[in-house]
């Protein structure tokens, strides 16, 4: 476990540092491999040497689009090592959203598993990205006429250069905007220190603790929550390279799992299986969670023999900003701050309410560079978050009298679906594209799942027409498969306020309108 004496600001320091302490014991978890921490540190080496011989330099970034394999983790520390940035991409990204990510973050290189290759591919001689390598599945054949991951692992010795400072960016991760494109939040170093290291002292770990998620590593809560914690207290992360419901429990079996990582959809769709033999007997005795609700919360415990650790959280401010504490769970509750941030419930106005009234959560650092820089190329966007010398989540919470946090709603139009934050910007910039549609409204809907479906309004152009299906399978090929609407209905004429703006809470309570379902029509998503 952390020794008292131990301290770091960085990545890289962390992976020699603990290289050393810990050896051969076992770091990072995953189908048919592992990587001791000594391999972890020896071969993140390699690969940042031929990082370096292919022409990468302190503060380029490489974008990644690579699911929960090995490669992810040795590309993220090569990176830091060379003080240069990663930019982890979500791998359902397909169409202009990929694009404009890829644009807007002007990689030098890119490292693409061969299965994603098709997305990107139409992209590849507009963007210029002047350096490709791929990895492939065990069983799968590379890109023909790009070149092999492998071929990064230089046999040549790495000359370790100066650590980077507490404040270098770490990695670009975009999150959803809610009328505009996504922004790419900058992390510092810093930042992807301290938060794993408060939600370790709250985590209920012991010295065997096996931290397990199949949350992708392309999110903060897989990179913070499971993999840095797990170093920074000398425990092993595993890994899953997507998650699977009627599997879980055994997988988490399999991997040694004592600790897991769940988001609302997974606790609500683990909950609707069948019971099992294997609910029980897994080892797992923890369950990290966002979005249990009190009605389900005793029960899921009771039935998988787990106790629920609830928190909140957001890309910018820490994957875990509230988190219960270890000793003193409230039901229901996401927590109180942690130790790096300093927390208040705010009315419209920025004032503070009083207890047990709602407003929206605002959070600041209490120590530097433990939150994000700013979006990039978006200067304007940061100083909007950041009103008032606060960061404002957008999300509406009460506070009662003993400092507990509740969450209650997202005040921002940001829909959240399965774990993914999207923006209906995004959707609806899609659909508008259509040669029948003169405007569309995207929201989100409560889903039986827990969390939200999306649904859009459709205005057609006058005299235009066209079916649900066809709509529908228009989304399919130009959107990633989480965005695709659940639910369309086509409208007359959009609402507007006198600003011509979209009343998007009138759609909300929309009754009547004929709704045609996405499920009930066949359409097929196509996942990656």
């Amino acid at each position: 476990m952390l020794d008292p004496g131990e301290e770091f600001h960085d990545l890289a320091t962390l992976v020699r540092a603990k290289a050393a302490k810990n050896g051969s014991k076992c770091a990072l978890r995953f189908p048919g491999r592992e990587l001791t921490y000594a391999g972890l540190d020896r071969d993140s080496d390699r690969v940042a040497r031929g990082l370096a011989d292919a022409g990468i330099r302190a503060g380029d970034r490489v974008a990644a689009l690579l699911y929960n394999t090995p490669e992810f983790p040795l590309l993220w520390f090569a990176l830091a090592k060379l003080g240069a940035v990663l930019v982890p991409l979500n791998t359902g990204l397909k169409g202009e959203i990929l694009r404009y990510e890829l644009a807007d973050s002007a990689p030098a290189a890119i490292v693409c598993d061969a299965r994603l290759w098709e997305p990107y591919a139409p992209f590849r001689t507009a963007l210029g990205i002047s350096r490709e390598w791929t990895t492939s599945p065990s069983d799968g054949a590379a890109v023909p006429g790009v070149a092999p991951f492998d071929e990064l692992l230089s046999d040549r010795p790495f000359e370790a250069r100066a650590a980077p400072a507490p404040h270098d960016p770490v990695s670009i991760m975009y999150t959803s905007g809610t009328t505009g494109p996504p922004k790419g939040a900058i992390i510092p170093h810093e930042k992807q220190i301290l938060t794993p290291l408060e939600i370790g002292r709250r985590s209920r770990l012991d010295p065997a603790s096996v931290l397990f998620t199949g949350l992708p590593l392309f999110h903060c809560n897989a990179q913070e929550m499971t993999t840095l914690t797990a170093l920074l207290y000398d425990l092993t992360a595993a890994f899953d390279e997507r998650f699977h419901a009627s599997t879980f429990w055994t997988t988490a079996r399999t991997m040694g799992a004592t600790h897991v990582s769940l988001l609302i959809a997974m606790v609500n769709v683990l909950f609707k299986q069948p019971a099992a033999p294997t609910d029980l007997g897994h080892g797992v005795h923890t369950a990290l969670t966002a979005g249990a609700t009190r009605s389900v919360w005793p029960e899921f415990e009771r039935r998988f023999g787990v106790t629920i650790v609830e928190l909140y959280g957001m890309t910018e401010c820490g994957c875990t900003t509230l988190m219960n504490p270890p000793t003193a769970i409230r039901v229901g509750s996401v927590g109180t701050p942690l130790g790096f941030v300093e927390a208040d419930v705010v009315d419209d106005d920025d004032r503070p309410v009083p207890a047990d009234t709602r407003g929206e959560l605002v959070v600041r650092p209490r120590a530097p560079y433990s939150m994000f820089l700013g979006y990039l190329n978006k200067p304007e966007k940061t100083v909007e978050a950041w009103r008032n010398l606060w960061f404002h989540t957008g999300d509406y919470v009460t506070r009662d009298r003993d400092g507990y946090y509740y969450f209650v709603d997202r005040k921002k139009d940001v829909i959240r679906r399965r774990g993914e934050n999207l923006a209906p910007y995004d959707v609806e910039s899609v659909l508008n594209r259509h040669p029948a549609v003169f405007e569309s409204v995207v929201v989100g809907v409560p889903s039986p799942l827990g969390e939200e479906d999306v649904k859009a309004f459709v205005q057609l152009k006058p005299g235009a027409t066209v079916t649900p299906t066809a709509l529908f399978e228009f989304c399919v090929a130009e959107l990633p498969f989480f965005m695709v609407p659940k639910y369309l209905e086509f409208i007359e004429e959009i609402p507007k306020t006198a600003n011509q703006k979209a009343q998007r809470y009138v759609l909300r309570g929309r009754k009547g309108g004929i709704e045609h379902d996405r499920d009930r029509l066949g359409i097929v998503l196509k996942r990656p």
